[in-house]
């Protein structure tokens, strides 16, 4: 059913699915309807759902729309039954108060003193007026941010005939519940809330109201760029006054100076700097340290003051849907933290938005404090959500920053009065990294990089563990010495951080700090006073963490089977500082330049990787404890590896088709180029001559007749380079340039932006010279995916072989061998499916540049020869997998290609006349 009326100048369409009303701020495609009804379903249900919906068919407006609907509609049912609840059982309060009256009154005496007191408080009369208007008292529910301050309590009435009946004070409201499909009223999300009870008269137990809570929409995506663009979504619709918070780091939203110790001297990490800041310890030792007095962060003590509640956002002018830049400029402006402002924010936020490591990752989850019992979790850009979940459960220990972190522990053991926790944190570490020096003598062999591995399965390692005194018993130990050690630095909110900071007297440790006798300087105050000071640093604190984390699951007899630990031995060159000058090397304090400088030596370092297999070891408690997942994404297929891999069912699926018309993409396979040579992309093929060179040709025949830009996707860095060395070699590289400025994908994210603007300034042609550009990249890389590559960026994008993960990679190897073992038992898909599913996940991510919304067209070519045996379409997406033609000759694919640009050419010239 739709309807189309008009807020304010914008028009809107109205579905209702479900039972609830969605507000679209365009008509949606049939692919957004069937989108925003598996998600209706999915929360009503509370089951999880996999929607693959391609880019620019309007995915993400369908998502929010539908989520936020979907909310509104929850809440209003939810704060309904509340109130029904609450008239119920004050209804039965009262009855049971008259009996509990009138049964005292047949116990007193006649005409007795204290029975006229209890008619005057027990008449049938004033019963009857309290059921018709009780004045009961309830703090102010109207802005739920408030709760976060105490406010003082206001007075409503609980009033009358819709509500109470006269005569027997039953309910009597007519209001019907809002319709939904979901069966189950789940009361367990009703709870008590402290801020909002009703304050009952003295002597009596009348019933508390309770307040409802409402199912919050975490809205997850990869980065923040994708975070912005989401958000600028949200705000064209009719939802955009939805309360909002956007998660992100300090690195995101720490407004202070970075060099605020000396202009000469700054933080590597934001976190550290606002951490010392924050912790009165750290600002002693560093007013020692700089012989100044280091003041807390001044931005920090406002941030519960200025930036708390949406009520103060909207007075400062900021819509309660906003992005990174609004709050931090928010936030210099009125000198108030953004990023404690955010975390007040997230108590009472109707959506969150969050990179999807923020949830996934257990460690990062209890940092940030995340409740999401109960709530609902939507992950875009979910392709690769498996890979995410392992490196998650996984770790990679490093000798050398393990006995770093034991010797901080030892450093504070030693300063500490309370410093038990310290000493066993010490020991555990020296015992492991004992295990580690064991263990290594093991590996007898070494390759031509000096470089040594032997591995193990999780289950012998931990026999191996309590062999050498670390295993569960003192494992358990330490996961406790952990949990205090930590305490302190856990970010729970403003008030662990202002504990810190007050003595018991209730002063700030920052006046003792300024309260130093005049006689004494802070260069002379006492070693002692120094050492109480000490502290781990966040490395040691970070690398705890994790171990406690990942062993915690390796012990778990759910998941020990699906670790697999390696132990690697590489020699590396370690930089020393010269000895004492007068000893050897040196001639009377001077370098001898004839002797060989000591700064430098080989060593060996030892690192132990404890690789998780299983993704559902991280997934699960997701699972368990949000109300609904929603996974999606433009590039799901093949699908069937999610349930499986993640060990959680998908009720509901959605594979959804494009919105373009056939004719706006044209897709085709290519098997030989114009000498016709197989273009099969096997390692044994690419390294010839005539592969690299009929590439090479391939896509200068491409450049010719397609426009703007075009987009090269290769398996490899190595291939790559490769091509583009031959190329050099041959003169193509120099025809290729003559017609498209050519440019290729950088190892380093770093050097992206840069490359990106002259790509595009390149594609609109401002610097003159060639037609267009070439982006050669890498499938998996950072073109792949998260960037805009719309209308003239991308008009043809030229795939180069399968991207089959690197066999020789050892977590490749040991997940294909786990898969192979375990598809059985656990219902996974043997070790070549898996493979192949990683391969087609990566090719379809990469196709998806070329088509990026409803009006885009391009072309595509598979360039390889195996793309002629059906069953290597079937891993492409619905969407492309319907379009693929098979030419035979290169001819012929290079006349249609020119046919396809040239006729959308004139229609778009067509277009704009209209």
């Amino acid at each position: 059913m739709m309807s189309n009326t008009k807020s304010d100048d914008r028009p809107l369409f109205t579905y209702t699915i479900g039972g609830v009303k969605i507000e679209m701020p365009v008509r949606p495609y049939p692919s957004q309807v069937s989108m925003m009804d598996k998600v209706i379903r999915g929360c009503q249900k509370q089951q999880n759902c996999l929607l693959e919906s391609p880019t620019g068919s309007g995915k993400t407006l369908a998502l929010l729309c539908s989520a936020l609907a979907w909310q509104r509609a929850e809440k209003a049912r939810l704060e309904k039954l509340s109130e029904e609840e609450f008239q119920q059982s004050l209804i039965e309060w009262q009855q049971k108060e008259q009996q509990k009256n009138q049964k005292e009154k047949k116990q007193k005496k006649p005409n007795t003193p204290e029975k006229k007191l209890a008619e005057t408080n027990t008449s049938p009369a004033k019963n009857k007026g309290l059921c018709l208007s009780t004045v009961v008292t309830i703090s102010d529910d109207s802005d739920e941010e408030m709760a976060i301050f105490k406010q003082p309590g206001k007075k409503r009435k609980i009033n009358n005939s819709r509500d109470l009946d006269v005569s027997d004070c039953k309910s009597m409201s007519n209001d019907e519940s809002i319709m939904t499909n979901d069966s189950s009223a789940n009361n367990s999300l009703m709870t008590e809330d402290e801020d909002e009870k009703v304050e009952p008269q003295k002597g009596t137990n009348m019933p508390k109201k309770s307040k409802p809570v409402i199912p919050v929409i975490y809205f997850c995506t990869r980065t923040h760029k994708q975070i912005e663009q989401v958000i600028k979504e949200l705000q064209r619709t009719s939802f955009n006054t939805a309360k909002s918070c956007v998660l992100a780091s300090r690195e995101h939203t720490c407004i202070q100076d970075s060099n605020l110790y000396y202009p000469q001297i700054s933080y590597k990490s934001k976190t550290e700097l606002c951490r010392d800041l924050l912790d009165p310890k750290a600002r002693r030792r560093n007013s020692l340290k700089f012989r100044r007095t280091i003041d807390r962060c001044i931005y920090y003590d406002n941030g519960g003051v200025k930036i708390s509640t949406y009520g103060q956002l909207a007075k400062f002018g900021v819509e309660s849907v906003w992005d990174i830049e609004d709050i931090v400029r928010l936030g210099i402006s009125k000198r108030s933290c953004p990023y404690y402002g955010t975390r007040l924010l997230l108590k009472t936020a109707e959506i969150v938005f969050c990179p999807y490591n923020y949830i996934i990752d257990p460690v990062i989850r209890s940092t940030m404090n995340l409740k999401l019992k109960g709530h609902v979790i939507i992950v875009d850009e979910a392709h690769n959500i498996e890979d995410q979940c392992r490196e998650a459960a996984s770790l990679q220990l490093d000798q050398t920053n393990m006995n770093l972190a034991k010797a901080d522990c030892e450093k504070v053991y030693k300063s500490c009065n309370n410093s038990v926790s310290y000493s066993r944190l010490a020991r555990y570490l020296s015992d492991m990294s004992k295990w580690i020096d064991e263990k290594s003598k093991e590996i007898k062999t070494y390759d031509d990089y000096n470089r040594g591995v032997i591995s193990w399965t999780g289950t012998y390692t931990i026999a191996s563990f309590d062999d050498f005194g670390i295993g569960w018993t003192a494992f358990e130990k330490f996961k406790k010495d952990c949990e205090i050690v930590l305490a302190d630095s856990t970010e729970e909110g403003e008030s662990d951080e202002t504990k810190i900071d007050t003595n018991e007297n209730g002063e700030n440790e920052e006046n003792e700090l300024g309260k130093i006798d005049e006689d004494e300087t802070i260069e002379n105050r006492s070693s002692q006073d120094t050492n109480d000071d000490v502290a781990i640093t966040n490395a040691t604190k970070n690398l705890l963490s994790s171990i406690c984390m990942v062993f915690s699951l390796l012990y778990d007899d759910k998941y020990k089977f699906d670790y697999h630990v390696s132990l690697e031995k590489i020699m590396q060159l370690k930089k020393f500082e010269h000895k004492e000058r007068g000893k050897k090397g040196t001639l009377g304090g001077w370098i001898d330049s004839a002797a060989e400088p000591e700064d430098s030596r080989p060593v060996w370092n030892n690192v132990v990787s404890f690789l998780c297999l299983n993704p559902a070891a991280v997934f699960s408690e997701l699972k368990s404890t949000a109300r609904t997942i929603i996974l999606t994404s433009g590039t799901l297929s093949p699908m069937q590896s999610f349930q499986s891999e993640l060990g959680t069912q998908f009720p509901i699926a959605l594979e959804a088709g494009h919105v373009i018309k056939p004719e706006q993409c044209w897709v085709s396979s290519v098997s030989v180029g114009p000498d016709g040579t197989d273009l099969n992309g096997q390692y044994r093929n690419i390294n010839t001559y005539n592969y690299q060179d009929e590439m090479g040709k391939v896509l200068w025949d491409v450049c010719s007749t397609v426009p703007h830009g075009v987009l090269c996707f290769m398996p490899s860095y190595m291939l790559m380079e490769k091509l583009y060395n031959r190329w050099q070699i041959t003169g193509l590289l120099d025809r290729l340039k003559r017609i498209k400025v050519v440019m290729c994908e950088p190892r380093r994210g770093d050097q992206l932006e840069e490359l990106m603007t002259k790509y595009y300034a390149a594609v609109r042609g401002d610097e003159g010279g060639p037609s267009g550009a070439l982006f050669l990249a890498v499938y998996r890389g950072k073109i792949s995916e998260g960037l805009d590559f719309s209308d003239n960026n991308a008009r043809a994008v030229v795939a180069v072989g399968i991207p089959f993960p690197n066999y020789k990679d050892a977590a490749v190897t040991h997940k294909k061998d786990y898969n192979d073992k375990h598809h059985k038992n656990k219902g996974l898909l043997p070790g070549w499916e898996w493979y192949q599913i990683q391969a087609y996940r990566a090719l379809n991510q990469a196709l998806g540049r070329c088509i990026r919304h409803r009006n885009d067209w391009g072309a595509i070519l598979l360039v390889d020869s195996r793309y002629e045996q059906p069953k290597n379409l079937s891993g492409l997406s619905k969407w492309i997998r319907g379009r693929v033609e098979r030419n035979s000759s290169w001819s012929t694919i290079v006349a249609k290609l020119k046919d396809f640009v040239e006729t959308r050419q004139h229609c778009d010239s067509i277009a704009a006349q209209t």
